[in-house]
């Protein structure tokens, strides 16, 4: 008996394409006729998966990997502003780390990334059944080297996850691997698949626009490699993650050269094999970064094209999600989410008058002071700079003042009696992307979303060459993102100094939380958030981990209750 696809399967080729959806018959077709050329072939295995991945990967709604990397670090909240954005206390639980496993964002992430994954398992199974086809053969390491990204993402955010490589398995044979486990298969995949990618760079148009291509695979082995030294670590007890607990109980936030020459040395002794050859794993970031500068990728002379409506042109963008009001459309809510509804309004946007910068990142750029770093500006709207924007000043939406963004006033809650204006204006508010005001949907840009670059690549080698006793190489590496903006050299480098200059660098990118594991001051307490904080009825206390389980997310509770051979991650 004959198989059948649907010819729905074929409207993702318009991703690649960019032809009309209405060009596609909706009739069913045999599986032969399905694959019977090259064409066809990766439109009904490969794109249907790039198509799914949308906004709950890498767009910015409630349930998306950059939210569970972004608004738990201490780079970004979302305040409640008397009433706004309470949303059942979620946001502020999610930012005082007091995680509960039964929030909906976990669950729809978790859910997102493992249809991609049985999408791609899918795939392969289907390719590998076409014997003797280059083309499918091709597209089989492609799809491998897509779903180990994915299981990359589910290893980082929960640690012990099942490992399915399978389109066809029975739910009682799902069970859990361990965290150092899935990193191993990870990084062999990875390995595997890098001589059959092409070299082409995934950002730019063409062929291979927002696939994955080696490049891409080498940028996700050195994300790999910086934090081995967490992810070789299987969480058997609370405090399996001890040695990424922070002893800063100022607020300060200070990252310890103690912790971090122990984390240093568990990076040494990690072994990691890329085009065959073992390597460390701080030799192994080194490694991959010379790479991607082999490859073509260098800094954009411009820090603020990498982020215009026309940036899938830059040279620095290694990997993103290609996004247009036509073709792609895909919702980004990262500036709807932040900036002033009125401030929005006068140029013809909407906004909500959410998300902020910390006052925390404030201190680190040096806001207020003499020795402000440039790209304060380029990453955020701060006082009345709006006005670059609008033309003219607006007002508060409370009190009639001129609206006037406060980045030292943003706080977790504000309580009854709150100063209105402040309610209104607290916090510095994204500006990173420009905004598109040639879009036909508000939130739909033509700015593509950027995942992954070679700016932060370079920073993560300065730092491999730190941790490997090569300051001057690492200083060289840090100077040249610095003086791209015009921001003065630095003479002297600690763990400290770099994770600043990653944070300023990397703003509202979705990589602070992973950067602060690392750098072991994820659980500690910082100028917004400390014990006794003032939060919303509806949310819970900050949670003050003194162990480090919650440098991992729980295990939604709804997958657990489907599947009884999965056990929570300890210390939940």
């Amino acid at each position: 008996m004959k198989k059948y696809i649907f010819g729905t399967l074929l409207l993702s080729t318009a991703l690649l394409s960019g032809c009309s959806l209405d060009e596609t018959p909706k009739s069913a077709f045999s599986e032969e006729e399905a694959f019977k050329s090259s064409t066809l072939i990766y439109a009904n295995s490969v794109a249907n998966v790039y198509s799914s991945i949308e906004n709950y990967i890498y767009g910015q709604d409630a349930g998306s990997i950059h939210t569970l990397q972004q608004y738990s670090s201490d780079e970004s909240m979302i305040p409640g502003r008397q009433g706004d954005w309470v949303d059942g206390g979620k946001w502020q639980n999610f930012f005082l780390h007091n995680f509960d496993s039964s929030v909906d964002m976990y669950r729809n992430i978790w859910n997102q990334i493992y249809t991609i994954i049985g999408q791609s398992n899918k795939g392969i199974d289907k390719l590998n059944g076409l014997q003797n086809n280059e083309d499918a053969a091709t597209y089989v390491y492609e799809l491998r080297a897509l779903r180990a990204i994915f299981y990359y993402y589910l290893m980082d955010l929960w640690g012990q996850v099942p490992l399915v490589t399978s389109s066809i398995i029975n739910t009682n044979d799902v069970v859990q691997s361990n965290r150092a486990d899935v990193f191993k298969f990870v990084v062999s995949e990875l390995e595997a698949c890098l001589p059959h990618l092409a070299d082409d760079m995934s950002q730019n148009e063409g062929k291979y626009y927002g696939r994955i291509t080696k490049p891409v695979v080498y940028m996700c082995l050195v994300k790999c490699a910086m934090n081995s030294p967490l992810y070789t670590i299987n969480p058997t007890s609370a405090t399996s993650y001890q040695a990424f607990v922070g002893n800063d109980m100022s607020g300060n936030n200070t990252v310890s050269e103690t912790l971090g020459a122990n984390v240093t040395e568990l990076g040494k002794k990690v072994s990691i094999t890329v085009d065959g050859k073992a390597r460390n794993a701080w030799e192994t970031v080194k490694y991959c970064v010379e790479k991607l500068e082999a490859l073509g990728y260098t800094l954009q002379p411009n820090y603020a094209d990498n982020f215009t409506i026309s940036n899938q042109n830059s040279k620095e963008n290694i990997f993103t999600r290609p996004n247009d009001d036509k073709t792609y459309r895909y919702y980004d809510y990262n500036l709807m989410r932040s900036l002033h509804y009125n401030h929005a309004g006068a140029i013809g946007y909407s906004a909500w008058n959410g998300a902020c910068a910390t006052v925390f990142a404030m201190n680190v750029y040096g806001y207020g002071t003499a020795d402000v770093d440039p790209r304060l500006k380029l990453n955020y709207y701060t006082d009345k700079d709006y006005m670059e924007d609008t033309g003219k000043p607006v007002e508060d939406g409370a009190t009639g003042q001129d609206l006037e963004y406060l980045p030292l006033k943003p706080q977790v809650d504000f309580p009854a009696g709150a100063n209105a204006h402040d309610v209104k204006c607290a916090g510095a508010r994204m500006k990173k992307y420009q905004l598109d005001l040639t879009s036909s949907t508000n939130g739909i840009t033509n700015n593509d979303l950027v995942v992954w670059r070679y700016a932060d690549a370079l920073l993560l080698k300065a730092e491999a060459e730190y941790r490997l006793g090569n300051t001057g190489a690492a200083l060289a590496a840090i100077n040249t993102v610095r003086a791209r903006v015009g921001a003065p050299a630095l003479t002297s480098l600690t763990l400290n100094v770099i994770s600043n200059e990653r944070l300023k660098e990397l703003a509202w990118e979705g990589v602070r939380r992973m950067d602060a594991i690392r750098y072991g001051i994820f659980t500690q307490p910082t100028k917004d958030r400390y014990e006794g904080v003032w939060h919303n009825a509806v949310a819970g206390n900050y949670l003050n981990d003194t162990q480090g389980y919650t440098t991992i997310y729980p295990i939604p509770y709804d997958v657990m209750s489907l599947n009884k051979n999965l056990k929570q991650n300890p210390g939940y």
